[in-house]
């Protein structure tokens, strides 16, 4: 496990704008919200950049304006992002900011 990896794993995100979007890892796995429907998947992160596998949704309806919301997060995981962490374990990936959730 590269170090992001070992800080990350078994930790919940959520996002800094939007506290119904939120991300977690456990041991390869990804899973969370986008803020309407649930998703799991797997991860893999090499040379600062993760890439999102296997995604799986549910498919509830919601609000017109967090559906969108919703749809630009989890199409977003497609592409292979940049992550980082900070001092503070603040997650970033790709443009969005995460927040350690105290869970």
């Amino acid at each position: 496990m590269s170090s992001i990896e070992n800080r990350i794993n078994q930790h919940e995100y959520f996002l800094s704008d939007n506290p119904k979007i939120t991300i977690g890892f456990d041991n390869g796995t990804c899973y969370g919200s986008g803020g309407v429907n649930r998703f799991t998947g797997t991860y893999s992160i090499k040379n600062g950049k993760i890439s999102f596998l296997n995604l799986g949704l549910t498919m509830m309806i919601g609000n017109p304006h967090d559906m969108d919301k919703e749809s630009k997060f989890i199409s977003s995981l497609n592409d292979n992002l940049s992550i980082n962490i900070d001092k503070e374990n603040n997650l970033t990936i790709g443009s969005y900011q995460f927040i350690l959730s105290s869970k």
